[in-house]
Protein backbone atom coordinates (compact mmCIF):
# COMPACT_ATOMS: atom_id res chain seq x y z
CA UNK A 1 0.00 0.00 0.00
CA UNK A 2 1.51 3.31 -1.00
CA UNK A 3 1.90 6.34 1.40
CA UNK A 4 -0.20 9.47 0.44
CA UNK A 5 1.80 12.46 -0.65
CA UNK A 6 2.04 15.29 1.95
CA UNK A 7 -0.13 18.35 1.37
CA UNK A 8 1.80 21.44 0.33
CA UNK A 9 2.14 24.16 3.05
CA UNK A 10 0.15 27.36 2.62
CA UNK A 11 2.39 30.30 2.08
CA UNK A 12 1.49 33.87 3.17
CA UNK A 13 1.62 36.23 0.25
CA UNK A 14 4.53 38.65 0.51
CA UNK A 15 2.25 41.66 0.00
CA UNK A 16 0.21 40.64 3.02
CA UNK A 17 3.32 40.35 5.20
CA UNK A 18 4.08 44.00 4.41
CA UNK A 19 0.53 45.34 4.52
CA UNK A 20 -0.39 44.08 8.02
CA UNK A 21 2.44 45.88 9.95
CA UNK A 22 1.96 49.05 7.89
CA UNK A 23 -1.78 49.01 8.55
CA UNK A 24 -1.20 48.42 12.28
CA UNK A 25 1.22 51.34 12.55
CA UNK A 26 -1.13 53.52 10.55
CA UNK A 27 -4.06 52.75 12.80
CA UNK A 28 -1.93 53.53 15.85
CA UNK A 29 -0.92 56.90 14.38
CA UNK A 30 -4.54 57.72 13.58
CA UNK A 31 -5.61 56.79 17.14
CA UNK A 32 -2.90 58.96 18.69
CA UNK A 33 -3.77 61.85 16.36
CA UNK A 34 -7.47 61.62 17.21
CA UNK A 35 -6.67 61.51 20.90
CA UNK A 36 -4.33 64.51 20.63
CA UNK A 37 -6.84 66.53 18.64
CA UNK A 38 -9.59 65.67 21.10
CA UNK A 39 -7.37 66.67 24.02
CA UNK A 40 -6.39 69.93 22.31
CA UNK A 41 -9.99 70.72 21.52
CA UNK A 42 -10.98 69.97 25.10
CA UNK A 43 -8.23 72.23 26.40
CA UNK A 44 -9.22 75.03 24.04
CA UNK A 45 -12.85 74.67 25.00
CA UNK A 46 -11.87 74.68 28.67
CA UNK A 47 -9.80 77.84 28.22
CA UNK A 48 -12.68 79.51 26.41
CA UNK A 49 -15.29 78.43 28.88
CA UNK A 50 -16.92 81.59 30.26
CA UNK A 51 -16.14 82.40 33.83
CA UNK A 52 -19.21 81.49 35.79
CA UNK A 53 -21.22 84.30 37.30
CA UNK A 54 -20.62 84.47 41.07
CA UNK A 55 -23.18 82.64 43.12
CA UNK A 56 -23.23 85.40 45.72
CA UNK A 57 -26.01 87.84 44.96
CA UNK A 58 -24.81 91.25 43.79
CA UNK A 59 -26.30 93.78 46.15
CA UNK A 60 -24.98 97.02 44.65
CA UNK A 61 -27.49 98.41 42.17
CA UNK A 62 -24.78 99.84 39.90
CA UNK A 63 -23.58 96.32 39.07
CA UNK A 64 -26.87 94.44 38.73
CA UNK A 65 -26.75 94.53 34.91
CA UNK A 66 -23.09 93.51 34.50
CA UNK A 67 -23.82 89.91 33.57
CA UNK A 68 -26.27 91.02 30.86
CA UNK A 69 -23.27 91.95 28.69
CA UNK A 70 -20.40 90.10 30.36
CA UNK A 71 -20.89 86.38 29.79
CA UNK A 72 -17.21 85.81 30.56
CA UNK A 73 -15.62 88.15 33.08
CA UNK A 74 -12.12 86.83 32.26
CA UNK A 75 -12.38 87.21 28.49
CA UNK A 76 -9.83 90.02 28.14
CA UNK A 77 -7.29 88.07 30.19
CA UNK A 78 -7.77 84.84 28.22
CA UNK A 79 -7.39 86.73 24.93
CA UNK A 80 -4.15 88.32 26.11
CA UNK A 81 -5.51 91.87 25.99
CA UNK A 82 -4.22 92.50 29.51
CA UNK A 83 -0.84 91.49 30.89
CA UNK A 84 -2.22 91.04 34.38
CA UNK A 85 -2.08 87.56 35.88
CA UNK A 86 -5.64 87.92 37.07
CA UNK A 87 -8.75 85.74 37.08
CA UNK A 88 -12.16 86.66 38.47
CA UNK A 89 -12.89 82.99 38.84
CA UNK A 90 -10.12 82.57 41.41
CA UNK A 91 -11.56 85.40 43.48
CA UNK A 92 -15.09 84.07 43.17
CA UNK A 93 -13.86 80.74 44.52
CA UNK A 94 -12.69 82.45 47.71
CA UNK A 95 -15.96 84.30 48.20
CA UNK A 96 -14.90 87.67 46.72
CA UNK A 97 -17.81 88.07 44.34
CA UNK A 98 -19.28 91.47 45.19
CA UNK A 99 -18.31 93.73 42.27
CA UNK A 100 -18.20 96.88 44.37
CA UNK A 101 -15.48 95.39 46.57
CA UNK A 102 -13.01 96.10 43.77
CA UNK A 103 -14.66 98.13 41.02
CA UNK A 104 -15.73 101.79 41.21
CA UNK A 105 -19.44 102.30 40.68
CA UNK A 106 -18.82 103.98 37.34
CA UNK A 107 -16.85 101.07 35.89
CA UNK A 108 -17.95 102.17 32.40
CA UNK A 109 -18.11 105.64 30.91
CA UNK A 110 -18.90 106.62 27.31
CA UNK A 111 -15.24 106.98 26.35
CA UNK A 112 -13.29 104.92 28.88
CA UNK A 113 -13.20 102.12 31.44
CA UNK A 114 -12.29 102.74 35.05
CA UNK A 115 -10.43 99.67 36.34
CA UNK A 116 -9.94 98.99 40.05
CA UNK A 117 -7.23 101.13 41.64
CA UNK A 118 -4.18 99.73 43.40
CA UNK A 119 -5.62 101.00 46.67
CA UNK A 120 -8.63 98.73 46.14
CA UNK A 121 -6.32 95.77 45.48
CA UNK A 122 -4.40 96.38 48.66
CA UNK A 123 -7.52 96.19 50.78
CA UNK A 124 -6.80 92.45 50.71
CA UNK A 125 -3.31 92.16 49.23
CA UNK A 126 -0.32 93.32 51.25
CA UNK A 127 3.20 92.66 52.48
CA UNK A 128 2.37 92.23 56.16
CA UNK A 129 1.75 88.90 57.84
CA UNK A 130 -1.82 89.95 58.58
CA UNK A 131 -2.71 90.56 54.91
CA UNK A 132 -5.63 88.50 53.59
CA UNK A 133 -3.82 87.77 50.31
CA UNK A 134 -0.19 87.96 49.13
CA UNK A 135 1.05 91.37 48.04
CA UNK A 136 4.19 90.71 45.99
CA UNK A 137 4.29 92.29 42.52
CA UNK A 138 4.41 88.94 40.72
CA UNK A 139 1.08 87.94 42.26
CA UNK A 140 -0.63 89.98 39.54
CA UNK A 141 2.14 91.27 37.25
CA UNK A 142 4.45 89.24 34.97
CA UNK A 143 8.10 89.15 35.96
CA UNK A 144 9.11 91.66 33.28
CA UNK A 145 6.59 94.35 34.24
CA UNK A 146 7.85 97.78 35.39
CA UNK A 147 8.17 97.80 39.16
CA UNK A 148 7.68 101.56 39.65
CA UNK A 149 4.39 103.45 39.27
CA UNK A 150 4.40 106.26 36.71
CA UNK A 151 4.27 108.85 39.48
CA UNK A 152 7.68 107.70 40.74
CA UNK A 153 9.28 108.39 37.37
CA UNK A 154 8.59 112.12 37.64
CA UNK A 155 11.80 114.07 38.24
CA UNK A 156 10.12 115.92 41.11
CA UNK A 157 8.85 112.77 42.82
CA UNK A 158 11.56 112.46 45.48
CA UNK A 159 12.01 116.13 46.26
CA UNK A 160 8.44 117.44 46.10
CA UNK A 161 5.73 114.93 45.36
CA UNK A 162 6.40 111.94 47.60
CA UNK A 163 6.22 113.96 50.86
CA UNK A 164 2.74 115.17 49.84
CA UNK A 165 1.66 111.63 48.99
CA UNK A 166 3.02 110.27 52.27
CA UNK A 167 1.08 112.86 54.27
CA UNK A 168 -2.15 112.54 52.28
CA UNK A 169 -2.35 108.76 51.98
CA UNK A 170 0.40 106.91 53.79
CA UNK A 171 -1.45 103.63 53.21
CA UNK A 172 -0.40 103.66 49.56
CA UNK A 173 3.28 104.00 50.51
CA UNK A 174 3.11 101.07 52.91
CA UNK A 175 1.58 98.75 50.31
CA UNK A 176 5.03 98.43 48.72
CA UNK A 177 7.44 99.91 51.26
CA UNK A 178 8.11 99.16 54.91
CA UNK A 179 8.70 101.65 57.71
CA UNK A 180 12.39 100.73 57.55
CA UNK A 181 12.54 102.10 54.00
CA UNK A 182 11.56 105.55 55.26
CA UNK A 183 13.94 105.39 58.22
CA UNK A 184 16.89 104.26 56.10
CA UNK A 185 16.50 107.24 53.77
CA UNK A 186 15.48 109.98 56.20
CA UNK A 187 17.73 108.94 59.08
CA UNK A 188 15.00 109.05 61.71
CA UNK A 189 11.57 107.63 62.47
CA UNK A 190 8.81 108.70 60.11
CA UNK A 191 6.13 109.71 60.60
CA UNK A 192 7.56 111.60 63.54
CA UNK A 193 6.82 109.94 66.89
CA UNK A 194 4.48 111.45 69.51
CA UNK A 195 5.80 114.51 71.35
CA UNK A 196 7.98 115.33 68.35
CA UNK A 197 6.93 118.97 68.10
CA UNK A 198 6.81 119.47 71.85
CA UNK A 199 10.25 118.21 72.87
CA UNK A 200 11.92 115.68 70.57
CA UNK A 201 12.65 117.66 67.43
CA UNK A 202 15.20 120.02 68.98
CA UNK A 203 17.61 117.26 70.13
CA UNK A 204 17.28 115.65 66.68
CA UNK A 205 18.22 118.92 65.04
CA UNK A 206 21.27 119.44 67.22
CA UNK A 207 22.41 115.87 66.67
CA UNK A 208 22.44 116.32 62.88
CA UNK A 209 20.89 119.42 61.29
CA UNK A 210 21.35 117.88 57.84
CA UNK A 211 18.69 115.26 58.67
CA UNK A 212 16.07 118.00 59.11
CA UNK A 213 17.28 119.86 56.05
CA UNK A 214 16.47 116.88 53.82
CA UNK A 215 12.83 117.89 54.03
CA UNK A 216 12.65 121.27 55.75
CA UNK A 217 14.16 124.67 55.23
CA UNK A 218 15.58 125.29 58.66
CA UNK A 219 17.94 128.15 57.83
CA UNK A 220 16.59 131.63 57.35
CA UNK A 221 18.29 132.21 54.02
CA UNK A 222 16.79 132.97 50.65
CA UNK A 223 16.71 130.23 48.02
CA UNK A 224 18.60 131.14 44.79
CA UNK A 225 16.59 133.41 42.53
CA UNK A 226 14.28 134.83 45.21
CA UNK A 227 14.28 138.48 46.22
CA UNK A 228 12.83 138.19 49.71
CA UNK A 229 14.10 135.52 52.11
CA UNK A 230 11.21 133.44 53.44
CA UNK A 231 10.83 132.53 57.05
CA UNK A 232 12.32 129.16 57.91
CA UNK A 233 10.29 126.30 59.32
CA UNK A 234 11.79 126.96 62.75
CA UNK A 235 10.76 130.60 62.64
CA UNK A 236 7.19 129.75 61.70
CA UNK A 237 6.67 128.19 65.15
CA UNK A 238 9.32 129.65 67.42
CA UNK A 239 9.23 133.22 66.15
CA UNK A 240 5.79 134.00 64.75
CA UNK A 241 6.25 137.74 65.21
CA UNK A 242 7.00 139.96 62.28
CA UNK A 243 6.29 139.94 58.54
CA UNK A 244 6.51 136.67 56.64
CA UNK A 245 8.87 138.11 54.04
CA UNK A 246 11.68 138.54 56.56
CA UNK A 247 13.66 136.07 58.58
CA UNK A 248 13.71 136.24 62.36
CA UNK A 249 17.36 137.29 62.36
CA UNK A 250 16.42 140.29 60.26
CA UNK A 251 13.42 141.24 62.37
CA UNK A 252 14.27 140.26 65.96
CA UNK A 253 15.84 143.64 66.74
CA UNK A 254 12.37 145.22 66.60
CA UNK A 255 10.88 142.70 69.04
CA UNK A 256 13.77 143.04 71.50
CA UNK A 257 13.54 146.84 71.33
CA UNK A 258 9.77 146.82 72.01
CA UNK A 259 9.45 143.92 74.49
CA UNK A 260 12.94 143.32 75.81
CA UNK A 261 15.03 140.14 75.69
CA UNK A 262 13.33 138.24 78.53
CA UNK A 263 11.49 135.87 76.22
CA UNK A 264 14.69 135.15 74.28
CA UNK A 265 16.25 133.45 77.29
CA UNK A 266 13.38 131.04 77.67
CA UNK A 267 15.11 129.03 74.95
CA UNK A 268 18.48 130.66 74.23
CA UNK A 269 21.62 130.88 76.32
CA UNK A 270 23.12 134.32 76.84
CA UNK A 271 26.25 133.13 75.03
CA UNK A 272 24.18 132.52 71.89
CA UNK A 273 23.24 136.19 71.67
CA UNK A 274 26.77 137.31 72.51
CA UNK A 275 28.40 135.07 69.90
CA UNK A 276 26.03 136.12 67.13
CA UNK A 277 26.29 139.85 67.88
CA UNK A 278 30.06 139.68 68.26
CA UNK A 279 30.92 137.53 65.24
CA UNK A 280 27.85 137.89 63.01
CA UNK A 281 27.51 134.10 62.79
CA UNK A 282 24.67 132.04 64.20
CA UNK A 283 26.06 129.48 66.63
CA UNK A 284 23.59 127.46 68.74
CA UNK A 285 26.18 125.38 70.60
CA UNK A 286 25.33 127.05 73.89
CA UNK A 287 21.64 126.33 73.33
CA UNK A 288 22.44 122.66 72.75
CA UNK A 289 24.23 122.53 76.11
CA UNK A 290 21.13 123.95 77.80
CA UNK A 291 19.07 121.25 76.17
CA UNK A 292 21.42 118.51 77.34
CA UNK A 293 21.32 119.86 80.87
CA UNK A 294 17.54 119.64 80.73
CA UNK A 295 17.86 115.93 79.88
CA UNK A 296 16.39 116.12 76.40
CA UNK A 297 17.57 113.46 73.95
CA UNK A 298 16.65 112.35 70.46
CA UNK A 299 14.81 109.02 70.14
CA UNK A 300 16.52 106.21 68.24
CA UNK A 301 15.13 105.42 64.76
Amino acid sequence: MSTPAPKPKRRIPPWLMIAVPVLTVGLAIVAVSVAWRSSGKANREASQTPTSVPTQEISTEAFLQCKDCHSDFDKVFKQGKSDLLYRHEKHFATGVSECSACHPANAHEPDKINPPTMTRCFICHGLSDTAIAPGTCTTCHPAGSPRQPESHLDSAWVTKEHPKQALEDRFQCLTCHTEQTCTACHGLQLPHPPQWEDSLHAPAYFEDPAVCEKCHQVAGTAPPGTELPPRSLCDSCHHPEGPKDKTWIQYHFNVVYEKGATTCFQCHATDTCATCHRTGELDLTADEQLLLQAGESVPSP
